[in-house]
């Protein structure tokens, strides 16, 4: 009784300690995302607009982000890191086009999708049940 005591502990423990890692990557991952993209928007919103800037910008954001799809798709579900990789070619092309207006009313949807993976993955009683 004992023996199976300390095994179920320890894989409680395991558990939590596998949700905190994967929890604080996923954190990280969205923050730096988020911040990305909100710098892109100050990039848009700008009274002169660097074309090259900005478009080298949603190039960098996208490279980064499919990096990051491969770490989160082990443990997110795939479609909520598809709507992401979504919002991001259609602010892709709406750069490309350069319909700014248009692309920040993307990049906020993108935005909305990131806070939404970042507090669905979050350990509270409200994801647990």
């Amino acid at each position: 009784m004992k023996k199976e005591l300390i095994i179920c502990i320890v894989i409680i423990i395991l558990v939590i300690l596998g949700d905190i890692i994967t929890y604080n990557y996923t954190k990280n991952s969205v923050n730096e995302a988020a911040n990305e993209l909100n710098q892109l928007r100050e990039y848009m919103l700008a009274q002169e607009q660097d074309t090259e800037k900005i478009k080298q910008s949603i190039e960098d954001i996208s490279n980064k982000w499919n990096e990051r799809h491969q770490k989160l798709a082990y443990y997110i579900e795939h479609d909520e890191l598809e709507k992401v990789e979504t919002d991001l070619s259609a602010l892709k092309g709406y750069i490309e086009v350069e319909e700014y207006k248009e692309a920040v009313a993307e990049l906020d949807r993108t935005n909305y999708v990131l806070q939404h993976i970042k507090n669905k993955t979050v350990f509270n009683l409200q994801n647990i049940f």
